[in-house]
């Protein structure tokens, strides 16, 4: 009986070390689950928030310090905005394109232009210089003709002279046109490759600032 009374107690006394031995919770940090969406605590001078990690599409509970859910948090509104733009600049891409193909088919026209004033330049030039190396007619009416001839050479050149110059101008300006547009396309190409790059490092960022444990 009495052995028996000493297991029974040894037992009692087990029961109650186990019963009296506090359950550890474990010490918040980032990643430590939490049940109370919202609830805010303080640890070793840093803040916490019971929170589900932008970062993950788990819908669990976790602390989170309020580093991390600023880092997160904006890493999510970057992407997000960051989605847009680049839907953007890709949509001008074709319209791009369009304005320099239609520069380009203007400045083919004009150039069929440029091309045909300097001809007639070119010919009314070696016409004028023809009538010019002329002896001046002994004749009144016929040196009045020649003198007629050569101003109106004389203004014929000088017209193509004004539309060559005119026509030079113009593609001039169409190929600024295209350059700009050129430069443009670069820039919907690119921009979105430089913004994922930056996504890509904000979302680095944010993940190593949410590391589990800190």
């Amino acid at each position: 009986m009495r052995k028996f009374s000493s297991v029974g107690v040894a037992l009692l006394l087990a029961a109650g070390v186990v019963s009296a031995a506090p359950a550890t919770a474990a010490p918040i940090s980032n990643g430590v689950s939490c049940t109370k969406a919202g609830a805010t605590t303080t640890v070793s001078g840093r803040k916490y928030k019971c929170s589900k990690n932008p970062l993950s599409t788990s819908l669990k509970l976790t602390w989170l310090s309020n580093d991390c859910l600023v880092a997160a948090n904006n890493y999510v509104v970057a992407k997000n905005t960051s989605a847009v733009i680049s839907a953007n600049y890709t949509a001008q891409i074709p319209v791009i394109d369009l304005g320099i193909a239609s520069e380009n088919a203007n400045k083919a026209e004009i150039q069929i232009k440029l091309d045909a004033a300097i001809a007639r330049e070119t010919a009314a030039k070696v016409k004028l210089a023809a009538a010019v190396a002329l002896p001046v007619p002994t004749d009144a009416v016929a040196a009045a003709q020649l003198s007629t001839a050569k101003k109106a050479l004389s203004t014929a050149v000088n017209s193509w002279t004004s539309a060559i110059r005119a026509y030079t101008s113009k593609i001039s300006s169409i190929t600024a046109t295209i350059r700009k547009l050129e430069a443009s396309k670069t820039l919907a190409m690119n921009k979105p490759i430089e913004m994922a790059a930056g996504i890509a490092d904000s979302k680095g960022t944010a993940q190593l600032i949410c590391t589990k444990g800190l």
